[in-house]
Formats: C-alpha cells, structure tokens, sequence
C-alpha cells in the first residue's frame, strides 16, 4: 500500500509538470477542473484524537486533524473544490465544528482550501510569511513555473506569528515552529505533543527529491537544517506526516536527510574542486540514490550550494 501511493504521488508530480511546462505561466485556475475528479481522500486514524486525510490522485497536500472537545483543528486543506468530500470525511468522526486551519507553507495544494472554509468564518493560523505571499500574485519556481493568484481577504490567514506558537488544548499542545528558507521562506512544522505527531508540510515528502520554490525564498540547505532539527525533536515512535505521500516514521526522515545530504556533498566537491556545472552534472550527483529526480535541477542546486559557501 505504501508504495501504490508513493507510485500515485510520482504520477502526479510527473502530469503537473507535464502540464504546466506545456504552456508557461498558466494560473492555477487552469488546473482547477481536474481535482474533482482525480483526487479521492482516504481517512486514517492514527491516535484517539488524530487522523490523516491522505490523497491518492493529482497533486494535493496531505491533511492532519486533531479532534478535540470543541471542534477539530486542521492542518492544511487542499483544494477549495475538495471543501465538501472534506467536511463528509470529518462527519464520519463527529458534527462538531472546524475551529482552526493552520498551514504549513502558502503553495496552492496545501491553501486554496482557505478560500472555502474561510468563507464559513473558520481562522486561518499561519506565519507571517503565508500571509505576506498570499496578498499578491506569487511566481513559483520551475518545474512549476506557475503563478498562484492572491487571496482574497477571507482566505488569508486570520492570525500569524513570527517564530512560533502553541495552542493549548485541554488534552494536547499543539505547537508550530517557523523554520528559515527551506521549502519555502514560509515553512512551519506542526507537533502535536502527546499524541507525538508531526506535520511536515512539504519541508519533507516521500515522492523523491523535493520541489524546491528558490523563487519564494526556498533553499536546500535550509531543508536539510530543518530537517535535522525535526530528527532531533522525534522518537522512534513518532507518527509523521509529510507534505506528500504516504505516513511515516522517524527513519524515513533520516533516510531522506542522508540523500539530501549526499546530493549537497556531492555539488560541494566539484565547486571545490573548480568543475562547472556542466561537469558536476555529468558526475550526476543523484547517482545510485533511489528516487525520482524530476524536480533535481543540477544547476539551481549548485547555486543553493555555492551561495551557502
């Protein structure tokens, strides 16, 4: 099961990229009529009060609810079009109201679901970078290289903090650490602490090496250092979520920080040694790491590296 969606999130990167390079610059808009139909939702319970909302289709974010006494709160939320077989997913564990939605970083997969349920009055908790992106019209790096439109003021978030914040429920702390430049320049990950559960946001993902938006402040070696700080922070009996794929563990984590680790090793040799871009990308610095590289460009990697020299 855990490889079928691996399998369905590598076909999903490779039709969104296919797609959006077919003509630069589409908006998101242009792939709106599709999510209806080509993603489907499963929910897992993962602790008493803890599930996850996993898609297995075209491109969307992984979701994780906590329900408490008064409601649930939500990390992340899709597609704006989604907002229904959503809320029946939710149904099924109770009628009580959604209180919060936090995201984890401003991509469209992760937050075009704000326009829905903020419409409903539902805050939106992120930091202060989301909020900032989603006032204007973002260029998100290739292999993307799509725009994503401004929010409306509904859909942005409602309250924002600048290095980190808890929410203090009764039965669970639920806490959010903003981490520099990684994905994105607007990622946090999410710790709900006795339940030891971690939302990643796309700071972590299982399709293979990471989608990088360097136009928005991403950079490889802030990945690698939050995710060294995220391998500090768990145990071997962690549950964790990535932004992308299937529910994961400590080790996986680990896994994942070593190829990237590798990659970086790899791209520093060969500026050290003098070599141009062209030769270190004949070395193939992905070489005998098991992944899907549609997302590696040799070129912006080596930017990151030399830049971080």
């Amino acid at each position: 099961m855990k490889n079928k969606s691996i399998l369905f999130t590598l076909l999903a990167f490779l039709i969104i990229h296919q797609n959006l390079n077919a003509q630069k610059h589409q908006t998101i808009d242009d792939i709106r009529s599709t999510i209806q139909k080509t993603i489907k939702d499963s929910l897992v319970k993962l602790s008493n009060n803890t599930y996850a909302i996993i898609p297995d289709g075209l491109f969307a974010g992984n979701i994780l609810l906590y329900k408490s006494k008064d409601g649930f709160i939500i990390v992340d939320d899709q597609w704006d079009e989604l907002n229904s077989p959503i809320s029946n997913l939710l149904k099924t564990i109770s009628s009580k109201p959604i209180l919060y939605i936090l995201n984890t970083h401003f991509h469209f997969d992760h937050t075009d679901g704000n326009n829905a349920f903020g419409k409903n009055g539902i805050k939106i908790i992120a930091h202060d970078n989301v909020r900032k992106r989603l006032l204007f019209d973002q260029n998100i790096s290739a292999p993307m290289d799509v725009i994503q439109s401004k929010y409306p003021f509904h859909a942005l978030p409602y309250i924002t903090f600048s290095d980190s914040l808890t929410i203090h429920e009764e039965e669970e702390e639920i806490k959010i650490f903003h981490v520099n430049n990684a994905h994105t320049d607007t990622d946090s990950f999410i710790e709900f602490e006795k339940d030891n559960v971690y939302h990643t946001g796309d700071i972590f993902v299982r399709y293979g090496f990471p989608f990088i938006d360097d136009n928005n402040g991403g950079n490889i070696l802030g990945i690698i250092k939050a995710v060294n700080v995220l391998i500090e922070r768990t145990n071997d009996s962690t549950i964790i979520i990535p932004g992308h794929g299937p529910i994961s563990n400590r080790k996986d984590l680990i896994i994942y920080r070593n190829n990237l680790q590798v990659i970086v090793d790899r791209i520093k040799e060969g500026i050290l040694n003098n070599l141009t871009v062209e030769q270190i990308e004949e070395k193939n610095p992905t070489k005998g790491i098991k992944w899907y590289n549609g997302a590696f460009v040799t070129s912006r990697i080596y930017n990151m590296v030399k830049a971080g020299l």
